[in-house]
């Protein structure tokens, strides 16, 4: 009995690593004292698994066929471009991206631990603090001076250096936030939504508003579960933001950069052009893990990235790398069907968030702990997590 307590207890530190390093992440992004927080947290249940022989196949309990079926696709959606680096220019690159396959597979493992083993409330707690967090730092230390022009750049030092990623933290804080209030019934956690999305306008990131706007409207087909106070709460935090708008003389700004959308996305259209080219080259296998572009646009310009990571899975894997991620996300998509119909529609509207957003971001999502890991896997491991009955 003495046995068991503490291989349990060991188990239970490997949790609180773990959700010490994802309340964590989006606020320290790359740091690694904070990534030896994951580390510690692998090799603690690595030991609990070792000497809890009964638990060795299982891995943890409550672990479903559903997610089981996932983690197969991610692992062979993650070993074939680990495998692509070998036809790359860099074929020793394939320990390290196998390396981060692991992790990312005990990545999204741990975050269905937490809600089994938790609760759903747990995860999106750590969530909603770091995204939050991050706000408070970011507005704490940007330039006061040019906060309504600098796109919130050079604000907090350890943020992520590119403010569309800074806007995609903020979004998926604002989901976990509404998440907590359905949990919980705190409406005036509300306010913390309005001041992340104020976070998210001041990036002037066009791509994590649209994706975010246009994965809430899933909350529409709930229109009967909608009472007259959600209404008055959406009448209020619309007020709010249109008086901030005012108030700071913030709106024509934005609404500038806004109108800017047009004449960027055919500049983005010449890019994607550019990369179906040359990924047709190597229709099948693609030209490996580490190609990037290099071309000059039509405005002089020099390009590296695609801008959109389906077009980057082309590129660097060819069709046989985009059958693996299509195989992924229709995956993604039936666990978010069947959170919808679980009462669990905002876990389906961040997943939907997600695959937006990816539309017209170029980062690959294959890599050491970062930005892919809040915007790509964690909505897809938070989707892929069932409410323990």
């Amino acid at each position: 009995m003495k046995y068991d307590f503490r291989a349990d207890n060991i188990r239970s530190l490997s949790a609180y690593c773990f959700m010490f390093f994802l309340a964590l992440l989006p606020v320290f992004t790359e740091v690694g004292k904070v990534n030896n927080l994951f580390h510690a947290s692998i090799i603690l249940m690595a030991f609990f698994l070792l000497i809890k022989s009964k638990d060795k196949l299982g891995f943890f309990t409550d672990f479903d066929k559903d997610l089981f079926l996932g983690l197969i696709l991610i692992s062979v959606f993650l070993l074939y471009f680990s495998l692509s680096n070998l036809w790359s220019s860099n074929p020793e690159n394939f320990f390290s991206s196998f390396k981060h396959t692991l992790y990312l597979l005990f990545f999204v493992s741990m975050v269905s631990y937490v809600v089994n083993n938790r609760s759903v409330l747990t995860l999106h707690y750590l969530i909603f603090s770091g995204c939050f967090v991050l706000l408070i730092l970011t507005l704490l230390l940007v330039d006061k001076n040019t906060i309504l022009t600098n796109r919130l750049e050079n604000g907090f030092s350890l943020a992520p250096s590119n403010v569309i990623d800074l806007g995609g933290y903020f979004a998926i804080g604002i989901i976990s936030c509404l998440i907590i209030i359905r949990e919980t019934g705190k409406h005036w956690l509300y306010f913390a939504a309005i001041l992340l999305f104020i976070g998210l306008l001041l990036t002037q990131s066009r791509g994590p508003l649209l994706a975010l706007c246009v994965a809430m409207l899933l909350l529409v087909t709930k229109y009967k579960n909608v009472h007259l106070k959600h209404i008055i709460y959406l009448v209020l935090s619309l007020l709010i933001i249109f008086l901030f708008m005012q108030l700071t003389g913030y709106g024509s700004e934005f609404y500038s950069r806004m109108t800017d959308s047009y004449k960027q996305s055919f500049i983005r259209f010449g890019i994607w052009e550019n990369a179906f080219t040359l990924a047709k080259e190597h229709f099948w296998f693609g030209w490996g893990f580490d190609k990037q572009l290099e071309f000059t646009n039509s405005v002089g310009q020099n390009i590296t990235t695609t801008h959109s990571v389906y077009f980057s899975t082309f590129l660097k894997g060819g069709i046989i790398g985009v059958l693996c991620l299509i195989s992924l996300i229709l995956w993604g998509l039936s666990q978010a069907y069947k959170r919808y119909h679980e009462a669990m529609t905002l876990e389906a509207v961040l997943y939907i968030f997600s695959l937006l957003f990816f539309l017209t971001q170029g980062m690959f999502v294959l890599g050491s702990p970062g930005e892919a890991w809040m915007l790509f896997w964690l909505p897809l491991a938070v989707v892929a997590a069932k409410r323990k009955a």
